[in-house]
């Protein structure tokens, strides 16, 4: 039975796209099944994490809504990312949204929003997730964001919340703590913070995801990463 996941932060840049693409890529390689991404935020940088041309047609997740057929971009093997094109998606007929989608379970087993609140659909996208998962920082704006989010989810839907670009200063250690106080009651994952540092930009210049290096640099991330896919699959 596939999964739709939506990741999802009401504060922008947060690294939405960064982690959806590396969750995206991990969910493929431990299923061996077809993923596919798709974003509501046209500036499509998932395409330059992978690597990728960052050319956009007019027959992006627009087409697909209209005509049930539009671009497929292959990101990796058997992983596969659908481009927008406009800033203002409106949908006229939730319906065709969601057949789409069923349309969609049919051919991959983890289908990944990487959502962007200001984007008119996006509720639809959070109505259709089975499963929610929530990047951030570990400062007061986050919090305040995960527990308005908290208050408008269903709680049992939000599998794990991913505090990125760590430094490990007290202020950052004082809010990881207020979030774990948040989340443990409501059984909701707080893995390791994931550390601010120079390898992430450099396999991101490369065009490649965290599963794709052997430095042992990397090794804690794959394990924060791991952690989320367990919880999802």
């Amino acid at each position: 039975m596939s999964k739709v996941i939506i990741i999802k932060n009401n504060k922008g840049g947060v690294g939405k796209s960064w982690i959806t693409f590396q969750l995206g890529h991990g969910l493929q390689l431990i299923s061996d099944k077809k993923v596919l991404i798709i974003t509501s935020d046209n500036q499509n940088n998932i395409l330059e994490y992978a690597g990728k041309e960052k050319v956009i047609s007019d027959s992006g997740l627009e087409k697909w809504i209209k005509t049930g057929a539009g671009d497929l971009v292959r990101l990796r093997e058997n992983l596969f990312f659908i481009p927008l094109k406009t800033s203002h998606l409106n949908l006229q007929s939730k319906v065709k949204l969601e057949c789409l989608f069923e349309v969609f379970k049919e051919e991959y087993e983890y289908i990944l929003i990487d959502s962007t609140p200001t984007i008119g659909i996006d509720k639809y996208f959070v109505e259709l997730a089975d499963e929610v998962i929530i990047p951030g920082f570990a400062d007061k704006v986050t919090i305040n964001s995960i527990t308005s989010l908290l208050e408008q989810t269903e709680v049992r839907k939000i599998k794990s919340v991913l505090v990125n670009r760590w430094g490990n200063t007290s202020k950052e250690n004082h809010y990881y703590k207020g979030l774990k106080e948040i989340l443990e009651p409501c059984g909701i994952l707080l893995p390791a913070p994931i550390s601010h540092c120079s390898i992430i930009g450099k396999l991101i210049d490369e065009g490649k995801t965290i599963w794709e290096s052997r430095s042992k640099k990397v090794r804690d991330i794959q394990d924060i990463f791991a952690k989320v896919i367990e919880a999802i699959v």
